[in-house]
């Protein structure tokens, strides 16, 4: 499992260092390179409840080998002929990776109860170490030819695909059909609004685009509620009841703002450190691949704290964990906001930011299937990645409006960032507070996910 989550890893973290870089070989504009982003963004958000559904429906191993034999066809198809279609399809094809968490979670959940926490959290660290080392190798693999750097994923694929073979088969599948009005209404209207939010700063926020796409996404997401809501025995396409368990409620609240908090920063970190600070007032002038290795430093961190947070949660509780790590990561951004103009101050705050990382990605990932049955094990993680999904969109277009709101002779204004970082702590500090609504545990509970 741990090899076949490096795969995802190495795709989500390899692609950072590329993209920006085609433009030249591809002929094509940073528009159009922001396209490719936005289309991964979709795919990402459109097939996390659609694998995951299909995965209680069909059988876990089944369609984890699937799902990983489309990420390696997508992997080799861009290595061999890159161009701007064969990576704009191939971009799609590696969002299936959203998908391997949640299945590797219901065999872990079936074969191996009572190592389902430290299984996520070896998962999520594998996770947070490759997204670093996909990035770094990447830089310098295409350094010169930036196409070069797309064969960094292939032996990884090539290994993730072998092991996909290997893992146990584990779990009953339902057998249920895919409930296809609620499908598409869910599908459709993760499509409009998330490109809503990704495009609103670029089209401004009163377009008729971004408004029909908002208004026409959101209404579709309405539906698809009532219809799972009057769904009395007929099948659906996400069981949203199970958000009735407080836990699972919290918890993904919870995800929603960390993913807000987090990862919607990436983009920003990148453009601080590159900064000329002569040109713009901030910034440390770092290199493409100077920047690619704090990136690669810091994944170690988030790996350290991804494999404690299964003793933590023993140790310290669930809600505790969960509101230290929301502490921690509105802690980071304040240090950041406050020694920005140190490297030394700016790391400590952006290690804070990775030790979190790794803490609530293992922590709300194990905790969220937790008191579900058995057979909802894929679909109940696959709503967690969603909210995960959808709480970074959000937050990137939060992060996109403060940026473009605050330009300066074509740069980001040193009072810009300092509202990114208030604004990313508060929402942090959001997610601590939904952490702390998590039921407490009777003492007969067990961590293997029992109901209580």
């Amino acid at each position: 499992m741990a090899l076949i989550e490096s795969l995802s890893g190495v795709t989500q973290g390899y692609l950072n260092p590329i993209l920006p870089a085609l433009g030249p070989s591809f002929s094509i504009d940073d528009p159009t390179i922001n396209g490719i982003f936005l289309i991964s963004n979709v795919s990402f958000a459109v097939l996390t409840p659609i694998i995951a559904r299909l995965g209680d429906s069909y059988g876990y191993r089944l369609v984890l080998r699937w799902s990983t034999a489309v990420v390696a066809a997508g992997v080799l198809m861009m290595a061999l002929w890159p161009s701007l279609w064969t990576v704009t399809i191939g971009v799609v094809m590696l969002t299936c990776v959203v998908g391997f968490i949640p299945l590797m979670m219901g065999i872990l959940r079936v074969s191996s109860p009572a190592q389902t926490r430290t299984g996520v959290s070896v998962m999520i660290g594998m996770l947070m170490i490759m997204v670093g080392a996909g990035g770094l190798l990447a830089g310098i693999i295409g350094v010169d030819d930036p196409t070069l750097g797309f064969w960094v994923a292939v032996p990884f694929a090539v290994v993730g695909l072998l092991c996909s073979f290997v893992l146990p088969d584990a779990g009953t599948p339902t057998r249920e059909g895919l409930a296809l009005v609620p499908l598409l209404a869910c599908s459709l209207g993760l499509i409009g609004f998330v490109v809503a939010l990704s495009m609103g700063p670029d089209w401004g926020w009163l377009d008729a685009k971004t408004l029909g796409s908002g208004i026409i996404g959101l209404a579709l997401l309405a539906y698809w509620v009532v219809l799972d809501a009057r769904s009395v025995n007929g099948r659906r396409f996400m069981d949203l009841r199970m958000l009735a368990i407080p836990r699972i409620r919290t918890v993904s609240l919870a995800t929603f703002f960390f993913g807000f908090a987090s990862i919607s920063y990436f983009g920003t970190n990148g453009i601080f450190l590159y900064s000329n600070p002569d040109k713009t007032g901030y910034g440390f002038a770092l290199s493409p691949l100077m920047i690619a290795i704090v990136l690669a430093a810091a994944s170690v961190l988030s790996l350290f704290f991804s494999l404690l947070t299964s003793k933590a949660l023993s140790l310290f509780g669930e809600r505790a964990t969960l509101v230290f790590a929301g502490l921690l990561l509105a802690g980071g951004f304040l240090v950041m906001a406050a020694a920005h103009g140190s490297l030394a101050g700016y790391c400590t705050g952006f290690a804070m930011f990775n030790l979190s990382l790794g803490m609530y990605q293992a922590g709300t990932r194990a905790l969220s299937v937790e008191g579900v049955p058995l057979e909802e094990t894929s679909t109940a993680a696959g709503l967690n990645e969603l909210a995960l999904s959808v709480g970074i969109a959000v937050g990137a277009a939060v992060v996109k409006l403060i940026s473009s709101s605050s330009v300066q002779s074509g740069h980001i204004s040193e009072g810009g960032l300092l509202s990114i970082w208030i604004a990313l702590a508060i929402a942090a500090l959001v997610a601590a507070a939904a952490a702390a609504c998590y039921p407490k545990r009777h003492a007969a509970a067990t961590a293997a996910g029992v109901a209580v």
